[in-house]
């Protein structure tokens, strides 16, 4: 018996009527918790971010509320064009030098490009196969093959490094999976759309094969966040520090550690930011900056001493920080 799809709306704690950024700030919550690189669960992190890649994606979500699955392969028969069966967990890329190519020519980083000239090679081993969607190569009447989507997975670490690795894709109609040797360049963006020409569903009237789009995801750090090329790195500092100023050694994510100056009067929120220290723009030259983004811890509990230091500092304060009339 196949297993039932999990309720990715309570898994992530929101209302099935939530928005995109209530879908987005309960799952970074989540994910900082449970990372398994902050001591947390990873089975519990792998659920969380499946419910995230599925709420997070409009086509996804709505198949989802539709049908209880965002998996093609198991929506009724008479849905759209059908299920593929291809792999959404994969951990690669594709070859850059066209990327680039199609970079300079002005289709943007991680736009949609062309892959026409990528050569594949025909493996004869298994691919893991998930959940994946699959798009219609055209209009009724139309003799291309079918177009196929796939959700392409690194760690935050593999797209601001860079790496190299092996996808295996198995195409419908086709017998033997292929198999792709792809780069992640340095800097690589979530959400990037890769385009593969001709790597698609092979057309069953003769005409062209269908494209293979893949669509890249950048799996959650538990404190580091991507803006382009820009790295937010969240930084804990207690009331004193933020009143009284000080310095924090905070650690970039290419393994360096930075010296950071908090200034006196400092707001909770507040960006500090270190040039030069972010990911590579995959797009131009250079790098993006670090921003370190202050967060004011306020105590919860106190010891006696503190107690009386913070009612020595009310008693000693005689502006007023509440304005309204």
């Amino acid at each position: 018996m196949a297993q039932a799809t999990p309720d990715y709306y309570k898994t992530l704690g929101v209302p099935r009527n939530a928005d995109a950024d209530q879908i987005k700030k309960a799952f970074r919550k989540l994910a900082r918790e449970h990372h398994p690189d902050a001591g947390g669960d990873e089975a519990k992190f792998k659920e969380i971010n499946e419910a995230y890649e599925v709420l997070s994606d409009e086509k996804k979500r709505s198949l989802y509320d539709q049908y209880g699955t965002a998996n093609a392969n198991h929506i009724p028969n008479g849905w759209g064009a059908g299920g593929a069966n291809v792999g959404d967990m994969f951990s690669g890329f594709g070859s850059w030098a066209d990327i680039l190519e199609s970079i300079r020519s002005g289709e943007g980083a991680f736009g949609s490009w062309n892959f026409g000239g990528f050569g594949n090679q025909r493996g004869s081993q298994q691919g893991g196969c998930g959940g994946c969607n699959s798009g219609c190569g055209g209009h009724a009447g139309s003799t291309k093959g079918q177009d196929m989507n796939v959700t392409l997975k690194v760690s935050f670490q593999e797209a601001f490094d860079g790496v190299e690795k092996r996808v295996t894709v198995r195409i419908p109609g086709k017998q033997d999976p292929d198999t792709f040797v792809v780069k992640v360049p340095a800097g690589a963006v979530d959400g990037g759309r890769l385009r593969y020409r001709g790597k698609g569903a092979p057309s069953t009237m003769g005409g062209e094969p269908g494209d293979l789009l893949i669509t890249t995801k950048i799996e959650p750090h538990p404190y580091y966040e991507r803006n382009g090329a820009d790295v937010v790195v969240n930084t804990p500092v207690t009331v004193a520090e933020a009143a009284l100023g000080t310095s924090v050694v905070v650690p970039a994510p290419d393994g360096t550690k930075i010296r950071v100056k908090v200034p006196a009067g400092t707001q909770d929120g507040t960006i500090l930011t270190v040039r030069g220290k972010g990911a590579a723009k995959v797009k131009g030259q250079g790098s993006g900056d670090l921003q370190v983004k202050v967060a004011v811890k306020v105590p919860t509990e106190m010891n006696e001493e503190q107690k009386k230091a913070m009612e020595a500092y009310l008693a000693a304060t005689k502006e007023e920080v509440r304005t309204w009339r």
